[in-house]
């Protein structure tokens, strides 16, 4: 239960951040920064890359978890108490472009939130927690822990956006 309250907090947690946003303001940052589109464009790709990747894997059998003990180490430090490390590089796949469409990107992210959904919803628990896809800093997470991850991603996101959105009333 508490894994369908997570992902179903995924989607608001971002997209009420984006209510009144318009025109060039879902492009414009701070030199070095990534705007608001390329930020929720990054966050789509992300989810939607490791629900592709659970669904690929739907009939595999279960995998041992792989993992050093610094991984499990920042495994846990993560999902217990909500900080993302910094990363190294951003995964193939989800970088985002420089002037994503935002439509299309706020459809994206909806979409690859709901595959993440019916994931959690079909699969039975004892799949969920395991089968894993691995993260480049924390190693192998299964399901919950990586619907846990996008929580945490999201809230880091979610104040990222914030922060954009008051440098774009400063800067006018």
């Amino acid at each position: 239960m508490k894994v369908r309250r997570q992902v179903a907090s995924l989607e608001p947690l971002i997209l009420e951040q984006l209510r009144g946003l318009e025109g060039e303001d879902w492009h414009r940052a701070p030199t070095g920064k990534w705007s608001v589109a390329q930020i929720v464009s990054h966050l789509g790709m992300a989810t939607d890359r490791v629900a592709l990747a659970f669904e690929s894997d739907a009939d595999a059998t279960s995998a041992d978890r792989r993992a050093t003990p610094r991984q499990q180490l920042l495994r846990h430090l993560l999902l217990s108490a909500g900080k993302l490390p910094r990363p190294r590089r951003i995964p193939e796949g989800t970088y985002p472009v420089e002037r994503p469409d935002p439509e299309l990107i706020e459809a994206a992210y909806r979409m690859s939130v709901e595959r993440l959904a019916a994931l959690v919803e079909t699969w039975p628990q004892e799949r969920q927690e395991n089968t894993y896809f691995r993260h480049s800093v924390l190693g192998d997470l299964n399901l919950p822990e990586w619907v846990r991850y996008f929580v945490v991603k999201g809230r880091h996101y979610a104040h990222q956006i914030e922060v954009r959105r008051r440098w774009l009333t400063a800067s006018r």
